[in-house]
């Protein structure tokens, strides 16, 4: 049930950024996708890094907060939003973390790419999304690829 939960805030997250990203509105069934112009945009607008890695940190990091939702009702606290922030209920409370510097790659990386990563450090466990058949490894999924059987698609194609 916990992880089902959290599934639901990922489901939340992902539909309050499709909501922000244009009008506020998803687009009508059938209108044109905006990949294109989004692509253009940012192509105009960003480089990526010269380097194929990244590297962050050393930081402190603060997740959640101290606002608990529990105190709303509180006499002095019901109705006065000042100094209140909005956080789901496994955000409270504030955790500070030290993260030590790391070095990461700033794409994320293919399935082909870290199907040759798996091949070869087998004490990785294969991605849960994954299934090995006897032609290889693939992607379970539900959607219908043209001239692939229905759900699977081979992770190094």
């Amino acid at each position: 049930m916990t992880l089902e939960h959290e599934g639901w805030h990922v489901e939340m997250l992902l539909y309050m950024l499709i909501q922000r990203a244009g009008t506020g509105t998803l687009p009508l069934l059938g209108s044109p996708s905006p990949w294109e112009a989004l692509a253009s945009q940012w192509n105009a607008t960003t480089r990526p890094p010269s380097t194929p890695t990244v590297t962050l940190g050393a930081t402190t990091i603060t997740f959640g907060h101290d606002d608990s939702e529990g105190d709303d009702f509180a006499p002095g606290v019901a109705g006065d939003v000042k100094g209140h922030t909005f956080g789901w209920d496994n955000e409270s409370p504030a955790r500070t973390v030290e993260v030590a510097q790391f070095k990461l790659e700033w794409r994320p990386i293919t399935n082909a790419e870290y199907l040759a990563f798996w091949e070869t450090h087998r004490e990785v466990a294969m991605p849960s999304s994954w299934v090995q058949e006897e032609d290889g490894v693939k992607v379970r999924g539900t959607w219908v690829a043209p001239s692939r059987e229905r759900g699977r698609a081979r992770v190094d194609a």
